[in-house]
């Protein structure tokens, strides 16, 4: 394949990524694929599902051309003695589109003369992006971003829990050419993981220090949620079993009995959302608990901004972009010890981090950030410093191209 064109092209395999930078589902991915695309490099990101090419935000989207596709069935069959043997114990129906998707990235990258292949999750799009590598010979990136590494059998967390899935990741992560990390958790396991430990490289994620900023005014969503006066615990999570939203919400009544102008404000949407409401209607705290549903991603920072103390009750967490998020608007963040949260919060210094689980223990740091509004200043104002210092996402993008500068060079 000629590859002496200047510009680097990639082509990106994800989950149903958005074309627009209000698209919820799975936006870190498209933020980082628009801002690459706006440093020149030609971004192709192809989705699983049947659509035509399109351009948007300068990024090119590429879909499944058709849901029966023989030449796919023949991959699979060539493909056969490079799965391990555990995994045909998975439903055939999961080989196949494996296989069919892998086609159609590699009649993307084939069309397009693409340099490399840089897959979002071990599987399944590792897995897709290894049998893309195989038949057009394009260098592969993984980027692991904890639920396909990490595990958590308490909340069934992790693919790696089903064994047949564990052996893939396994195959997909040692021939890869790079497996890229966001927090030193992910990084350790994915080292743990890999034979060539050289090939895992620890690139942490990042925000907007310019859209995520601590002199946004966030009157309006106060006034909107009919919180004007109070102070404001914040969290923004997935109402899901990992995020341990229960223990935010059974903090509560111990901070509401004593400060009656407190409220939690809660955003997002998830498959426990009606049992946190009924949670919070049995502790006596319906009134003192504000559920959002999803919020826009034009807003989030407004939400960020109205608020006084950001709380991350997660179980697991393979970075916490929220944490960073609300670090760079200056805000204190009250985080579980898990996954990529130490890495960025430093107890006591711009934040707290609690055992997960323990909602005496986050109600208790709560109320010192809220009798020592001081100090809870002054921590919010260093989370900013060390979001402005360590987690720009233009640091990550940067990473980024000299690592796929280096593998084509290595090439």
């Amino acid at each position: 394949m000629n590859r002496s064109h200047k510009k680097i092209s990639v082509a990106v395999i994800s989950g149903p990524v958005g074309k627009t930078p209000e698209d919820i589902a799975y936006s870190f991915v498209f933020d980082e694929a628009y801002r690459l695309a706006r440093t020149g490099v030609n971004v192709h990101v192809v989705r699983p599902k049947i659509e035509e090419d399109s351009l948007s935000y300068g990024i090119h989207f590429h879909g499944v051309e058709k849901k029966i596709d023989i030449q796919a069935v023949k991959s699979l069959l060539r493909n056969i003695t490079n799965y391990p043997l555990i995994s045909f114990l998975r439903k055939p129906p999961s080989l196949y589109w494996e296989n069919l998707y892998a086609l159609n990235v590699s009649r993307v990258i084939e069309r397009n003369n693409i340099d490399l292949i840089h897959t979002h999750f071990a599987y399944p799009e590792g897995l897709v992006g290894l049998l893309a590598k195989r038949r057009t010979e394009t260098p592969l990136v993984v980027t692991v971003h904890g639920y396909d590494i990490l595990v958590e059998p308490s909340v069934r967390y992790g693919v790696r829990l089903d064994k047949s899935i564990d052996r893939l990741v396994c195959k997909v992560l040692n021939s890869a050419d790079a497996v890229t990390a966001a927090s030193k958790a992910t990084f350790n396991e994915a080292r743990n993981i890999v034979n060539n430990v050289d090939n895992v490289h620890l690139i942490p994620n990042g925000v907007d220090p310019q859209r995520f900023i601590p002199n946004l005014d966030g009157s309006d969503v106060r006034k909107k949620l009919g919180v004007e006066g109070c102070t404001v615990i914040f969290t923004l999570r997935a109402h899901e079993p990992k995020y341990g939203l229960e223990y935010l919400i059974r903090a509560a009544p111990m901070v509401t009995k004593d400060k009656e102008d407190v409220i939690f404000v809660i955003g997002g949407d998830g498959s426990l959302r009606h049992y946190h409401q009924q949670l919070a209607v049995k502790l006596g705290v319906k009134e003192k608990i504000i559920f959002t549903g999803k919020i826009p991603q034009s807003e989030t920072p407004y939400y960020y901004a109205m608020s006084d103390i950001v709380v991350v009750p997660s179980l697991q967490e393979a970075f916490g972009l929220v944490v960073t998020e609300a670090m760079a608007c200056g805000k204190p963040v009250i985080g579980s010890n898990v996954g990529g949260i130490p890495d960025q919060i430093v107890d006591g210094y711009n934040g707290f981090l609690v055992k997960p689980k323990e909602p005496r223990i986050i109600a208790e740091k709560i109320l010192y950030l809220y009798e020592h509004q001081q100090e809870s200043k002054r921590m919010g104002k260093r989370g900013r410093r060390i979001a402005e210092e360590k987690f720009d996402m233009k640091r990550r993008i940067n990473r980024i191209l000299s690592l796929y500068k280096q593998l084509l060079k290595e090439q």
